[in-house]
């Protein structure tokens, strides 16, 4: 703490740190001058800074050198080929558009189900068919059945109604994610109405 004084802060031991008499400080002169030596008013040493550099030395321009001459290629004609020879490309053939190939591929899938159409129509026979409920008159339809409700349960429940001839109960199964296994839902027939 000692070594500064009270004397805007100071140094008091050294002798630099004293303040300076009149015949150390530029004067105002001396300032104005400074600034009339650069009109931006920057002293030499900074403008040794932004001195340009030495233009660049003066060489002479390149000499055009002589090319050969174009020749012409009618001496190379009878080596082409003609449309005759092998190895002349045949043209390329026209692709189909992409509004064609939607439509080839719409008019093959209309065939291919018009003909599974035909041949499951062939296939039927509702007389035959051993799941059929009977007389549509006397079914009924239940859905959004739980998957563990089973057949007796059903005819439990509906015979306060009337008495059941039958019930069936038929899962679809669907491919979803493990939380669904399939549609449930039954019929099942009155034998009376």
């Amino acid at each position: 703490m000692g070594d500064y004084g009270h004397g805007g802060g100071q140094m008091r031991g050294n002798p630099d740190s004293r303040p300076r008499g009149q015949g150390q400080r530029p004067n105002v002169q001396q300032l104005k001058l400074m600034g009339q030596i650069h009109p931006t008013g920057l002293t030499p040493n900074l403008l040794k800074l932004f001195e340009p550099r030495p233009p660049l030395e003066y060489k002479p321009p390149l000499e055009k050198r002589k090319l050969p001459a174009y020749t012409g290629m009618a001496q190379f004609v009878s080596h082409f080929a003609e449309p005759e020879d092998p190895e002349y490309a045949p043209p390329v053939p026209k692709c189909e558009t992409r509004a064609e190939k939607k439509a080839r591929i719409r008019n093959n899938k209309l065939e291919q189900g018009a003909a599974k159409v035909a041949e499951e129509l062939q296939k039927y026979d509702p007389q035959s068919d051993p799941n059929a409920t009977g007389d549509p008159y006397k079914t009924l339809f239940v859905a959004r059945l739980n998957y563990e409700t089973s057949e007796q349960r059903i005819k439990r429940e509906f015979e306060g109604y009337g008495p059941i001839k039958r019930v069936s109960n038929v899962v679809i199964p669907v491919q979803v994610k493990l939380l669904h296994f399939g549609k449930v839902y039954g019929f099942f027939n009155h034998s009376k109405m």
